[in-house]
């Protein structure tokens, strides 16, 4: 990081570092006022939530307290004692004996008492009464499905639904009771060697949820009724799952009246709040989750962005602004370093002032001239090298050449043919006429023709059945400057490798040389030699145009072209080659037009 701030230009270093004080400034302020609030307003939700908690289980326990003396009136009434101790003693026959008289004593119990939504009266066999369902019986296992008969004491249930009942939620509370005629006594417990009874009061769920509904706050996830386990009583674990987390029961488990806590759920915090009621160890629970804390300062946060966003763009037209007159001497000597590097610092920028930016200014102009000095120089010598390396190539050509010629004039004046040995020597001249041309590394376009020509007429001498050639100059380009001895190289390759060094007249085609020059894009000069002999190989054409390969030692032809190319172009220039035997082989060259 710091080498990277370090590499960045002045202005935008200025830029970043107050970009970044205002940041960090803004960042502590939003991060002390976010826990200060989210402090305030947890405690505030938390203060909510015990007061909710402690009127909820004042007022709980009071209606279930108030609930069992009711209860316990209703079952000391006639005729629940006789139907009590007909179902201890096996002697209990049905509902028609008492249907009539129990249905009129809790229609009116459950008149007076808008928390029960209906009573049982069962045994251990099957249900005995029920006051608003005759059919109850046949779906007693679908309502409890849990061992009813082993809680000895008063035990409050979860909530269950049944179509008996519309489909409400109801938590059953059952008492174990039995009720001894004799003695006119009715007790909360199970006689030894008698027939279990089970009083169930059904309470109305919706009844229980409303009241919580009222008690909560905005900030409330749930508040339930939870058993001394602390499996909850009147909510399902599908609409509230955390409530059934195993950490969450614990914790109830473990408590006391009036505690406070956190608990850490899968993804969150959640806060609880419980109190006891004084009925079967009943807790009343409070839960709020972490994320409906924070949501009240989330406006705040967004408060804090928006400032954020104004002092940074506050903070970008400042520093903008201060760098911009900071580094304007510094810019202008940018621009004359950019023009530098592309070659375009023609107009010299003059600095007219004494300070330390002006001074440098006036040091780099020097600079620029003495380097501009050194430059010229050396770029004359390495003119002059890579002249003296293209005549010294060219004329590795001309003796190997010379020699076979003259050898052949010779051979025709021995042989008496003096009008050929004539018209060689006119060709002869011709062609050392360009070879010869001293201090001129480059000749025109057309001028190069004429000599490969001159040559082709040489070489044309040796045999009755002499090689066609054909050229081709688009017209623009007659004037064009290429290097010089550039085309004959490859007409004696064509002759050489193409034709096997010779012509006999027996070859498949008529033997046939064309040259073609063209313009190519990029303001290039495109050069194709073709032949129709018996081909090149391509793998050893292109090995000669690779330096230090074995093949270029070989081939010399090839090997000296792309030498002299390479000093006179530098890599502006492309060597490619296409072979189909007998019909077109080609060699191709594209140089640059202007150099």
């Amino acid at each position: 990081m710091i080498k990277w701030f370090s590499n960045l230009k002045f202005r935008y270093q200025l830029v970043t570092g107050m970009i970044f004080i205002t940041s960090a400034a803004l960042f502590l302020i939003g991060q002390v006022s976010y826990f200060y609030f989210y402090e305030r307003n947890t405690n505030e939700v938390l203060r909510r939530a015990r007061s909710s908690v402690q009127m909820a289980g004042e007022s709980l326990s009071y209606q279930f307290n108030s609930l069992s003396a009711a209860t316990n009136h209703l079952l000391v009434k006639e005729p629940f004692p006789q139907m009590i101790a007909a179902i201890n003693n096996y002697s209990f026959t049905g509902y028609a004996r008492y249907f009539t008289t129990a249905t009129a004593v809790t229609d009116s119990f459950l008149q007076n008492h808008d928390l029960i939504n209906n009573v049982l009266v069962c045994g251990d066999d099957q249900i005995m009464f029920s006051p608003t369902s005759l059919g109850i019986s046949s779906h007693f296992d679908k309502l409890l499905p849990e061992n009813i008969w082993q809680y000895q004491h008063i035990t409050v249930l979860p909530t269950r639904y049944s179509t008996m009942f519309g489909n409400k939620g109801v938590i059953p509370v059952s008492y174990p009771v039995s009720s001894i005629l004799s003695s006119k006594h009715l007790a909360y417990q199970d006689i030894p060697d008698c027939r279990k009874v089970r009083f169930i009061l059904l309470i109305d769920t919706e009844q229980i949820r409303d009241y919580f509904n009222r008690m909560s706050n905005r900030y409330t996830y749930c508040m339930y009724l939870a058993d001394e386990n602390g499996q909850p009583l009147d909510i399902t674990e599908k609409d509230y799952p955390d409530a059934f987390l195993p950490q969450i029961c614990q914790w109830i488990t473990d408590g006391s009246p009036g505690q406070e806590g956190t608990v850490k759920a899968e993804n969150e915090d959640l806060f609880l709040t419980m109190d006891r009621i004084k009925f079967c160890n009943l807790n009343v629970v409070h839960m709020t989750k972490k994320s409906a804390l924070t949501g009240d300062i989330k406006e705040l946060r967004s408060f804090f962005i928006l400032v954020w966003i104004a002092c940074f763009l506050a903070a970008v037209l400042l520093s903008l602004a201060l760098s911009g007159l900071l580094t304007r001497n510094l810019r202008v000597l940018g621009t004359i370093i950019r023009n530098i590097n592309d070659k375009t610092y023609t107009k010299r920028r003059e600095f007219n002032h004494t300070d330390e930016i002006s001074l440098l200014g006036i040091q780099l102009n020097q600079m620029y001239d003495t380097i501009q000095l050194q430059l010229l120089q050396i770029k004359e010598e390495e003119q002059k090298k890579a002249m003296a390396e293209i005549q010294m190539m060219s004329e590795q050509i001309n003796p190997h050449f010379l020699y076979n010629t003259l050898e052949c004039i010779h051979f025709q004046i021995l042989n008496g043919h003096s009008k050929t040995a004539e018209g060689m020597l006119e060709s002869l001249g011709k062609y050392l006429r360009t070879t010869l041309s001293f201090g001129k590394t480059l000749i025109s376009v057309e001028k190069e023709v004429e000599h490969v020509i001159s040559y082709m007429e040489i070489m044309n001498r040796h045999s009755l059945n002499g090689i066609q050639i054909e050229t081709k100059i688009e017209p623009s380009l007659k004037d064009c400057k290429i290097m010089k001895i550039l085309l004959q190289p490859l007409a004696e390759n064509c002759i050489r490798h193409g034709f096997g060094g010779s012509v006999s007249g027996f070859e498949p085609v008529p033997p046939r040389i064309d040259i073609l020059i063209s313009s190519a894009e990029n303001n290039r000069i495109r050069i194709e030699v073709t032949d129709n002999g018996r081909g090149i190989d391509l793998e050893v054409a292109n090995a000669c145009i690779t330096e230090n390969s074995p093949e270029s030692q070989k081939h010399f032809g090839l090997s000296n072209i792309q030498k002299r190319l390479k000093a006179c172009y530098g890599d502006s220039f492309r060597i490619s080659f296409l072979s189909i035997p007998y019909l077109k082989n080609s060699v191709i060259i594209e140089l640059p037009k202007d150099i």
